[in-house]
């Protein structure tokens, strides 16, 4: 018997190019100008994004729940009832993708005095993301926003946050 392939949509490469594109445009520098986004922001971002009903409940946590409304598509989905932990810390996928970003010179990079290596996008990867235009990617552009609030954390406090927000089904 021969199986199908199947892809998740969102998990297409092209997808999953944009979507990292657009976070980055949209939180890789502060409005002062300091780059803010490293990979393991990066990944938070990109899981966050997938997952709404998460990126609404760690909101709550912080006091900006008022900043966004789920769409009923966001909040019965598989995804969203049973989301992958995993993909949090795959971030093999996530460099992956950023190369192939950094080849096309959709974004740069710049390394600080540890070494930490911090992503922006360049001009015509601004350029880029203002001509995306569908359903999806507007979604992923106001949930983007969104995150604004949540720079000011590192990635190991918005992880610990993270693990405190009850994942998947409860029952009561």
């Amino acid at each position: 018997m021969n199986t199908l392939p199947f892809i998740v949509p969102e998990n297409e490469s092209n997808v999953r190019l944009a979507r990292l594109l657009i976070l980055i445009q949209s939180l890789g520098v502060s409005k002062k100008g300091k780059l803010l986004l490293n990979i393991e922001k990066l990944s938070i971002y990109d899981y966050l994004v997938r997952n709404p009903v998460l990126l609404q409940r760690l909101l709550e946590t912080e006091d900006q729940g008022k900043l966004m409304d789920l769409q009923e598509k966001e909040i019965d989905s598989i995804e969203s009832l049973f989301p992958n932990r995993a993909s949090l810390y795959d971030y093999s996928t996530i460099r992956k993708i950023t190369y192939t970003l950094i080849y096309n010179e959709y974004i740069s990079v710049e390394h600080n005095k540890e070494g930490h290596i911090f992503y922006f996008a360049t001009e015509s990867g601004i350029e880029f993301v203002e001509q995306l235009e569908s359903i999806y990617f507007n979604r992923i552009k106001e949930l983007s926003k969104v995150l604004i609030p949540l720079q000011k954390f590192s990635a190991s406090q918005l992880l610990k946050t993270l693990k405190t927000i009850n994942y998947g089904v409860v029952y009561k």
